[in-house]
């Protein structure tokens, strides 16, 4: 199966100015990881992780790991050369990364105007419109790389994302493509998209180079796959700056079946620091379906047929009651899920 999975971070670099720190440059940094043959990718990344687990002598053997939950877990010394030594077993198994982010110098673009479509027009400093794409930017990245693309052949996964309108997402949003939520922790190849992004900072900063299309593949190139590198500027600012204040709706293109997790008193921010979290990313892992946080005002319209509801604590449980009478879904206490996990494979 050909699959092209995409991620985000932020990307920044600063200095001590006379004792102040100083922004010098920030963009959201996105990369996207072609393969064309994702159950292989699947197969190695899985078995190669669990090496890596035992090697760097990580404490929570999750299956397949991200590099955010690597850093709070192990720290940056460690993250690297783990992501690192995952991608160099990975490398004949990706034919292509594509890597893109923004150049809007605020001394020379301090504004940008969003809005006008049922909601004012507005102008907001740049650096703030910078650090509002970041939550939008795997599907961002995703438009940039079908704007090359021409004759795309694949399945497009995206790492779950928020943002305001734009013309960019009416482009993409008539494409078919899957939105895993907490997809860089629980989707093979979403979560190798992350790890490129994080390298290619780190690598970047190691080599003391910026963030140019040059520097990108200089960084990479004793690896054995293609990279492509493209950036967005003002030409293209009317694609990406959003039209509307409404949100864009993905309830269509959320990757089912969702494993939902609802927890009362815990939020998932405090929650995916519990070693019992491993078990929701393994089970959404081998569901090939995303992970998302319950909140019933938000999140009751996406429940479907097929979908896995993880319960802990009263209230919670009459909700997993309630819309087990209403669809054809699978129930557990976070108890039983994690019984049943410890009893199964992860494939």
């Amino acid at each position: 199966m050909i699959a092209i999975g995409f991620d985000a971070k932020d990307f920044s670099r600063s200095k001590i100015i006379e004792g102040n720190k100083q922004m010098l440059f920030f963009s959201p940094l996105g990369v996207g990881v072609k393969t064309s043959d994702l159950e292989e990718l699947r197969k190695t990344m899985l078995e190669k992780t669990q090496e890596l687990n035992k090697s760097f002598n990580i404490p929570t053997r999750r299956i397949i790991q991200s590099s955010r939950l690597l850093i709070d877990e192990i720290g940056h010394k460690k993250t690297i050369p783990f992501c690192d030594n995952l991608v160099k077993s990975l490398e004949n198994l990706i034919d292509s990364v594509f890597v893109s982010y923004v150049i809007l110098p605020p001394k020379d673009i301090p504004e940008v105007e969003v809005g006008g479509y049922h909601c004012p027009r507005l102008k907001i400093k740049t650096m703030d419109f910078l650090r509002k794409l970041t939550p939008a930017f795997p599907y961002l990245t995703a438009w940039s790389y079908l704007g090359r693309a021409r004759n795309h052949i694949g399945n497009l996964f995206l790492d779950g994302f928020s943002g305001k309108q734009t013309t960019a997402w009416d482009d993409l949003g008539v494409h078919d493509l899957k939105v895993f939520p907490r997809g860089d922790e629980c989707n093979e190849i979403i979560a190798l998209a992350d790890m490129l992004a994080y390298l290619t900072d780190k690598k970047l900063w190691d080599e003391k180079i910026w963030l140019k299309p040059e520097s990108v593949t200089q960084v990479w190139s004793t690896y054995n796959f293609k990279i492509e590198t493209r950036f967005f500027d003002q030409k293209v600012l009317s694609k990406i700056q959003w039209y509307s204040d409404e949100q864009i709706t993905l309830d269509q293109y959320l990757a089912h079946p969702l494993v939902f997790v609802d927890l009362d008193g815990i939020s998932m921010r405090r929650f995916v620091n519990f070693g019992l979290y491993r078990y929701l990313i393994e089970y959404a892992f081998k569901k090939r379906g995303g992970l998302q946080g319950f909140d019933p005002d938000i999140d009751s319209r996406k429940v479907r047929d097929g979908d896995v509801y993880v319960y802990a604590g009263e209230k919670a449980q009459a909700r997993a009651k309630t819309f087990n009478h209403m669809y054809d879904i699978e129930t557990y206490s976070l108890k039983e899920l994690r019984e049943k996990m410890e009893k199964t494979t992860a494939l």
